[in-house]
């Protein structure tokens, strides 16, 4: 009753700052919007611009403090060598939980250039939020429903090229883009749903990615093939985070160049069969993904049986990592 308890008042504790976290440095944001827009100079922009992100990154640092704080974690990182705030990056990775973005966030903040993703059109004019997002400079794709594009069959591929147009916006500064090529987290209802041939993994799409490469190919620095794996879950949703019952995160993270192993050239991205091979580059991708989150897991529950010899493997039990990277809230 007393742990009862306990895990009450810290959950409503969590949350609650979580909530004033979000708030205070999302008004900020949206509030350096207007000012950003009212003095069409490029330099002036520029100048608002990084003052959005020196906010964002108050939020972000918050949120690793807090998960520290709260959450006994440990955080199992490997990859992270040889980056540079200054370059350009496609990160791409598998999509398990909500908890996913805030992770990412956590571990490349300092390490590359502000995370963005692609947003709905849509979200641009939503009252603070929109503003938000237009001052982070997200790029944005107009998606379309499967009944308007049988109604106007003329309309397929315009979301592609209003994407393209919000990429090539972020051309000639730093910039990394964050994509989850299954487009959804992962539960095994989906997987059996898509019929999807990978044990821990969606089957990916290539056209948001494609997409990228083609418009910031010639400045790219580096793919990062994020691998998250969330040891004794498959897809862990917040409870699980509140209840304490996410004791490890394990990510591995590869990074790519163009033109080297699986990954095709900048000129076959752009020639005419250019999307058929991203998709055959991301389709290998994923059978090396899912044979690693197969073994993350295996080694995992090994661990976790020697250390528990007499007891049955459970989620909630700690995993004991010896060689970790914590996440820093610095």
């Amino acid at each position: 009753m007393i742990l009862l308890l306990k895990n009450l008042i810290r959950i409503s504790i969590f949350v609650f700052l979580i909530f004033l976290n979000t708030s205070f440095h999302g008004t900020l944001v949206s509030l350096c919007a207007p000012v950003k827009l009212v003095i069409p100079i490029q330099a002036w922009r520029k100048l608002w611009g990084r003052i959005s992100y020196w906010i964002a990154g108050g939020f972000i640092i918050t949120n690793n403090f807090l998960l520290k704080t709260f959450f006994q974690i440990d955080w199992d990182i490997e990859g992270l060598d040889n980056l540079s705030p200054d370059g350009t990056y496609l990160v791409i990775s598998n999509h398990l939980s909500l908890l996913d973005i805030p992770v990412a966030q956590g571990m490349f903040y300092r390490q590359i250039p502000f995370l963005r993703f692609f947003i709905k059109q849509e979200l641009v004019w939503v009252p603070f939020l929109g503003q938000a997002l237009w001052a982070l400079e997200y790029p944005t794709m107009k998606r379309y429903s499967k009944e308007t594009l049988i109604k106007k069959p003329e309309l397929r591929g315009k979301d592609l090229e209003t994407a393209q147009r919000s990429c090539e916006k972020l051309l000639g500064r730093p910039v990394t883009i964050l994509n989850y090529p299954e487009g959804t987290r992962f539960t095994h209802a989906k997987k059996a749903k898509t019929k999807s041939s990978f044990n821990h993994l969606l089957k990916p799409r290539a056209g948001g990615i494609h997409t990228v490469l083609s418009s910031l190919g010639d400045q790219l620095t580096a793919i990062l093939n994020v691998t998250l794996v969330y040891p004794g879950h498959s897809s862990p949703n917040l409870a699980d985070l509140m209840q304490g019952r996410v004791p490890r995160i394990v990510v591995r993270i590869e990074a790519l160049k163009l033109g080297k192993g699986v990954v095709p050239s900048l000129e076959e991205i752009r020639g005419k069969g250019g999307s058929l091979a991203v998709r055959k580059c991301l389709f290998e991708l994923w059978k090396e993904k899912d044979s690693l989150i197969s073994k993350i897991q295996n080694e995992s529950q090994m661990k976790l049986k020697t250390i528990q010899p007499t007891s049955e493997p459970s989620s909630t039990d700690s995993l004991g990592v010896n060689n970790t990277t914590p996440l820093s809230s610095e």
